[in-house]
């Protein structure tokens, strides 16, 4: 029989699926990581405002499109793995957040306290989502050895199996395994929840991928005693600020996003999986000009600067600024 050993050494996919229903990670690339939260708000906004499609004056930000095209909606996860808000805005309203995700999740709010409740119109409203999902493997895996990531110098831990892999041959379900590097796995849970684990190098979407998935999984595998399955622990702990998508007219309307912030947090270790994930988004619809609203144009995070000579079309210099190395203190 060949010997199978599922290594996830390089670029890999995590699809978490909550029976049956996907909403995807891709770990690799940071600006890719459109968590579920901030997509639920998305399309409460597409509601709010009656449209299919939120379009900006001017060319929309790259994240728009992707939020515009993402599958993923409310029907692709149960009620009770998440909490969903769309109201004017008002302290009682903040009060009632809070109070609500206490009492279904046990949970405290870490972005409510960064918007500006005091400053508050007729015509202002919050969208919020808050999902939260604990999911536990039937046996924990073995913690392996540390080893390097995709060639890098410095020692992770793994968990996985190793010797006497068969206690987990009906935890561990091959999906497919094409080449060594090209294979697929999912990992089973105590609520029926799945772990899938994609070795691609594919620069696809993930939503892309997770259809070759199914095109190419086989039921003929199966998790063998001379198979090895090596997963690397994972923390992820983001906080996301769309400032691309902030202070810019909704095209056809007269709304305009003041604010939109979401954390999320993601661990995969040899007991399960957690994810944590709220997002928040302040709206205004523009009627007036809004008192104490005043333009901040604040330049203390990435932007271009250009030298242009009077009467000329076309800059002399310009420079990128995306970090502090060309800062002075």
């Amino acid at each position: 029989m060949k010997k199978i050993c599922f290594i996830v050494f390089f670029v890999f996919y995590i699809f978490f699926i909550s029976v049956n229903n996907v909403y995807a990670y891709d770990l690799n690339k940071r600006e890719e990581i459109f968590t579920p939260a901030f997509q639920l708000l998305w399309d409460d906004f597409k509601n709010l405002i009656s449209v299919k499609k939120i379009n900006f004056v001017g060319l929309d930000p790259k994240v728009a499109k992707v939020l515009n095209s993402c599958p993923f909606s409310s029907s692709d996860i149960s009620d009770d793995s998440y909490y969903k808000i769309v109201a004017p805005k008002s302290f009682e309203l903040k009060a009632k957040i809070q109070r609500e995700i206490f009492e279904k999740f046990g949970e405290t709010s870490k972005l409510l306290d960064d918007i500006d409740w005091a400053q508050n119109t007729l015509n202002e409203y919050i969208l919020y989502a808050l999902l939260k999902k604990n999911i536990e493997f039937p046996v924990e895996f073995d913690v392996l050895d540390s080893q390097p990531f995709n060639g890098s110098k410095d020692n992770y831990k793994y968990f996985g199996a190793g010797h006497g892999a068969q206690r987990f041959a009906n935890q561990v379900k091959p999906l497919f395994y094409e080449y060594s590097w090209d294979y697929a796995v999912s990992l089973e849970t105590k609520s029926g929840d799945r772990v899938i684990l994609y070795r691609t190098s594919s620069p696809e979407n993930v939503y892309d991928l997770y259809s070759q998935i199914d095109k190419k999984t086989t039921r003929q595998l199966k998790f063998g005693e001379s198979d090895k399955l090596i997963i690397p622990f994972i923390s992820l702990n983001e906080r996301i600020e769309y400032d691309s998508l902030c202070g810019r007219k909704i095209y056809d309307t007269k709304f305009v996003i003041a604010k939109a912030i979401e954390d999320v947090e993601f661990k995969l270790d040899n007991m399960g999986a957690k994810l944590r994930n709220e997002a928040v988004m302040d709206v205004v619809k523009m009627s007036i000009p809004l008192p104490g609203r005043g333009k901040v144009f604040d330049f203390s995070k990435p932007f271009v600067l250009y030298l242009v000579e009077k009467d000329k079309s076309l800059p002399y210099f310009a420079i990128r600024i995306n970090d502090a190395k060309f800062l002075v203190k």
